[in-house]
């Protein structure tokens, strides 16, 4: 994991020209949540150092929580902004559905997460575009989302789980989902991995973590992730059980967290992989390659 460094004007300006690339490439923003984590870091990038308490309690809060919610749109940015509109019309399908839902994390419910999961699909597919370690998206995937690398084809299904009871029946789902794919596809070069964004279950009051230093900061998340996957492997271990063309799960969670020794508000992003027990010697080491290459 590495930290972010960047000022709030230089967030604010990444966002910025992220809802611009949006709006170029034909997604409709209106006046939901995007616009209004626009309005809400640009008053606090230029007031927060005179800012008093009653402003802090009032505005600091809403700030927090933007300044969450805008990175997957700024990595999705950053990812696709050189490639042509006519390469990503599914993207921007998926980009159209994740702009709007509740403006706070908080809020969200069951019947209003269709947004944010939508949104963690193009996050992943993101994620996933790597050109310059030869890692291509891919972009019309009939998954979530689907990558290319080292001549294998790895489709993705992606859930958002909310709590540890959950785990089992949404991989379950995309397990299945998977298995249906596969039948689909011809060859022997075709595999799957199941992703899953735990961040409900590991900040569920989505509260700020503190911690004394950036290396302290480090150390925690890495160990957050590695403690979660730990103790619950062996669910999705079980569940994936003899479906060898399923190579792995993917674990994430982000949250926002300020190290005392800079005072700074930094999102937090952490990306883990459990390679399902049994897989093949060049399939371990066509993962190893592309987590090095999602953590950079």
């Amino acid at each position: 994991m590495k930290i972010p460094t960047e000022t709030y004007e230089i967030k604010y300006k990444n966002y910025y020209l992220a809802l611009e690339w949006l709006a170029n490439i034909g997604v409709n923003l209106g006046s939901g949540r995007t616009k209004n984590y626009e309005k809400c870091i640009r008053f606090w990038k230029d007031n927060y150092k005179d800012a008093n308490k009653v402003d802090e309690i009032k505005i600091l809060p809403a700030f927090v929580n933007a300044m969450h919610e805008i990175n997957d749109f700024v990595d999705i940015y950053l990812a696709f902004k050189d490639v042509s509109k006519s390469e990503l019309s599914d993207l921007i399908v998926k980009l159209q559905k994740s702009v709007h839902g509740p403006i706070e994390l908080s809020s969200e419910t069951e019947s209003s997460n269709t947004a944010r999961n939508f949104l963690f699909e193009a996050t992943l597919t993101a994620k996933m575009h790597k050109p310059e370690d030869d890692i291509y998206a891919i972009l019309d995937a009939q998954s979530d989302s689907g990558v290319k690398v080292n001549d294998r084809k790895i489709w993705i299904e992606c859930k958002r789980v909310t709590n540890i009871e959950k785990i089992r029946p949404n991989v379950r789902k995309a397990r299945n989902q998977l298995e249906k794919i596969f039948k689909l596809k011809l060859g022997s070069s075709h595999r799957g991995i199941i992703a899953i964004d735990v961040t409900k279950i590991i900040n569920p009051e989505n509260d700020i973590y503190v911690t004394r230093n950036d290396q302290v900061l480090v150390y925690s998340v890495q160990k957050k992730m590695d403690d979660f996957i730990k103790e619950n492997n062996h669910v999705w271990q079980n569940v994936i059980e003899g479906k060898n063309k399923i190579v792995a799960i993917i674990i994430r969670f982000s949250f926002m967290a300020t190290s005392e020794s800079r005072n700074l508000l930094v999102h937090t992003s952490e990306w883990g992989v459990n390679t399902r027990i049994g897989i093949s010697d060049s399939e371990q080491s066509t993962l190893e390659y592309l987590t090095t290459a999602i953590n950079k």
